[in-house]
């Protein structure tokens, strides 16, 4: 048996992830100001229109287009401001001054911009001609263009944008109830890892994985809990692993999943509850462990466990292409495919097939469009490459070759990764 086939595909390990999660938090009405990247817990339905009423695009004068056919100028009657409506009633061969967001009044149906307008004062009054033929219905935004009342704005599981918040605002929406955020435990283990800012002793290195998780894990609204670095003992990562559960939907390590004889997290989970896979076919980062910890009741959700690899690279890119979108399940968020690109490749690259690859790269411009350039430097513990690169080229786990001009995935970072 190849060693490739011990592994679990790459594919298969991140649908085996989302298969075997639902949402598990509950749910709590926020304002709306406070809604930005929150997930919605039900579904949201206009109870207006979006424009409530027909009004002007821009600032120029309003009048019945059919009035051009019979009338060389029209008569000036009055003025619409945006919160002052006109109140005048319609006049044959008559027009109004009107302002962006106006209403536009009853018998009025065109709006030519003031710069095409030319003002003729005379003692009959102010008239108006146009430098340019007008269109029908040019210039008006109707009741309801934008959003109709009834119409479904966003469905349960939708992760709120800028601009959805807007949205929301204009239709006067002042809170939305949204699942409450996933609590995340995240800790590193090892006897050589240090934090940042304390000495260092013998060949020891500085903990990053645990602060660019963190970083990851609030960049998606999760609430992260600190369990800081555990010793390469037992019972010590026993102890808090006991703890983190008590407190935390999801246990993430990292560090303590490979083969290493002080890599005790698989014996421990293992005690603790029970491992469903932790060897997967990707590259960085075959060392990732997915489980489950014990109920205390049959009624209880069974808290999840993901243990990413030691290496820097390795433990950024298991979190983001296998955790993640089991993470954002479990938040209440509704999963869909992250689209890829399809462009050239800048140079040939080669690999080693059996393993599905995330290389660092950028997307380079020239005269003939955009390539993919992957980053040199392509090791698990090259994490300078990561704030290098503004996306992942994907490479095929059965395929070894590419040649420079090969159409290849290329997925930018989201913001996840920003």
């Amino acid at each position: 048996m190849s060693q490739s086939a011990l592994f679990l595909p790459f594919e298969e390990a991140r649908q085996a992830l989302i298969d075997d999660n639902t949402p598990c938090v509950e749910s709590e009405t926020v304002p709306l100001k406070l809604a930005h990247q929150r997930i919605i817990a039900e579904p949201i339905i206009a109870d207006i229109n979006v424009p409530s009423y027909n009004n002007s695009a821009m600032d120029g004068y309003a009048f019945n287009f059919n009035d051009l056919s019979v009338y060389s100028k029209l008569k000036l009657i009055g003025t619409a401001f945006a919160g002052n409506a006109y109140n005048g009633q319609w006049q044959q061969g008559s027009c109004i001054r009107i302002m962006t967001g106006a209403p536009i009044p009853e018998g009025f149906d065109t709006v030519v911009m003031q710069e095409q307008a030319i003002v003729n004062n005379t003692v009959d009054g102010d008239f108006i001609t146009f430098s340019r033929p007008s269109k029908k219905a040019q210039n008006v935004r109707y009741q309801g263009e934008d959003i109709t009342k009834g119409e479904t704005i966003f469905t349960k599981g939708h992760r709120l944008k800028a601009a959805d918040i807007g949205m929301l605002a204009s239709l006067g929406i002042a809170c939305v109830n949204v699942y409450k955020p996933l609590k995340v435990a995240i800790l590193s283990t090892g006897d050589e890892i240090f934090e940042p800012g304390c000495q260092r002793v013998n060949e020891g290195i500085f903990d990053s994985n645990r602060y660019s998780s963190a970083c990851v894990l609030n960049n998606l609204g999760f609430e992260v809990l600190d369990f800081g670095i555990i010793n390469d003992d037992p019972n010590a990562l026993k102890a808090a692993f006991e703890q983190a559960i008590e407190s935390a939907d999801v246990v993430i390590s990292s560090g303590g999943v490979s083969v290493g004889e002080a890599d005790h997290t698989k014996a421990v989970l293992t005690q603790l509850g029970s491992m469903q896979f932790w060897k997967v076919a990707i590259k960085p980062g075959k060392p990732f462990a997915y489980g489950h910890f014990k109920k205390k009741n049959v009624h209880m959700f069974a808290k999840r466990f993901m243990g990413l690899p030691g290496n820097p690279v390795s433990s950024l890119v298991t979190l983001h292409q296998l955790a993640l979108p089991a993470l954002r399940k479990m938040a209440g968020e509704s999963i869909t495919a992250t689209p890829n690109l399809r462009l050239p490749l800048a140079s040939t690259v080669s690999k080693k097939t059996g393993r599905t690859e995330f290389m660092r790269a950028t997307l380079s411009h020239t005269e003939a469009g955009s390539v993919v350039t992957p980053l040199k430097g392509q090791g698990s513990g090259v994490l300078s490459t990561f704030s290098k690169s503004t996306g992942y080229l994907i490479l095929d786990a059965n395929q070894s070759q590419w040649q420079s001009g090969d159409i290849v995935a290329f997925q930018p970072f989201d913001i996840a990764l920003n």
